[in-house]
């Protein structure tokens, strides 16, 4: 385990254990709600898309990612290895602040047809009703919490998980281009929902690219951030008729769409590719990944074995923590096309 200050450092094993235990927080509290709602079916018959119920569920499972990230660092003696805002000399920089709104805009627009076309496939290949995993708004309060859940507290806390140490860790034992990957999925199939797959995808590998570069979270959390409030805007009135529009011309005009959807596509993904290859310009020295890092352990055959053995037992937590939320995707999947 590499070490600063006798305060250990993710690192890949450590990473991945971090991904399992946030995880399993997550079955949790998904099994937490599933319980209190069926015992509130019956004087609530609507539990299920009460807008209330659902966005403070959306707040406690953020409220337990942090209380997990606070506990799973006291108790382990980690710390972060990317800083929030500033750079090594300790200034911010402004590109933080800009390119992370540029690229949610630009994902957007690069996925927002994709997103219809998997709409459609779920709709009417697989049957499933476009109204599921819809949370009736209709009150003030549920506005207020989805806003607050979705736009404040899960960019901070998911980003910390995902891009602050599980996307560190993955990128100690990988390639670049693999651990965006591999945190892209982790980072979909963490949300178990199989009507988002698209676009969580796409932020996840979006953010997990920005993090490489930067070695920096608040980026992260301003790209998850925008990228979020985008989405929910598109929910209220009058933006609410535009997906419905958008689905009907799909139809109407199958052929043009296809063209423009990967006219879109390629042209937001080299935009979002140069807006983080360049934008950032070169990568410094100290902001490389796994730069500094040094072990005052002697190098020995031991420690290479030992070293190996984390390394493996890193790779099957991560593993697990992919096959449960993999399976309960299915799971809701199964659910969606049969209900």
């Amino acid at each position: 385990m590499l070490k600063t200050g006798g305060i250990k450092k993710f690192d890949y094993c450590g990473g991945c254990t971090f991904y399992l235990g946030a995880i399993i927080i997550t079955l949790i509290c998904q099994a937490l709600a599933g319980v209190v709602s069926t015992l509130l079916a019956q004087s609530y018959p609507d539990i299920a898309t009460n807008g209330d119920f659902l966005t403070a569920f959306m707040i406690v499972i953020q409220a337990a990612n942090a209380l997990f990230i606070l506990l799973f660092c006291k108790i382990n003696k980690y710390r972060f290895d990317c800083a929030l805002a500033c750079k090594a000399d300790k200034k911010v920089d402004y590109r933080d602040f800009i390119i992370p709104e540029v690229g949610a805009i630009v994902l957007l627009f690069a996925m927002y047809l994709p997103t219809l076309w998997y709409g459609y496939f779920t709709t009417y290949a697989l049957r499933i009703p476009s109204t599921t995993g819809n949370i009736d708004l209709s009150t003030p309060s549920s506005v207020v919490m989805i806003v607050i859940a979705s736009v404040f507290m899960a960019p901070v806390f998911e980003e910390t998980i995902y891009r602050g140490v599980l996307f560190n860790g993955l990128r100690k034992n990988g390639g670049a281009v693999k651990s965006v990957i591999l945190c892209a999925l982790a980072f979909m199939l963490m949300h178990m929902s199989p009507i988002q797959v698209v676009f969580q995808f796409a932020l996840g590998a979006l953010s997990a690219a920005v993090m490489n570069k930067t070695r920096r979270l608040l980026p992260c959390v301003l790209l998850h951030a925008t990228a979020n409030a985008a989405a929910l805007a598109i929910q209220f009135p009058p933006l609410s008729g535009v997906i419905d529009g958008g689905m009907a011309w799909l139809v109407a005009n199958p052929v043009a769409a296809a063209f423009i959807t990967l006219g879109l596509l390629v042209a937001g993904g080299a935009a979002l590719f140069a807006l983080v290859r360049f934008g950032y310009g070169k990568q410094n020295a100290e902001v490389e990944l796994g730069a500094g890092d040094t072990d005052d352990e002697k190098v020995t055959p031991q420690s290479v074995a030992l070293s190996e053995a984390r390394n493996k037992d890193g790779t099957m937590r991560f593993f697990i923590a992919m096959g449960i939320s993999g399976v309960l995707f299915i799971i809701n999947l199964i659910t969606m096309i049969a209900g």
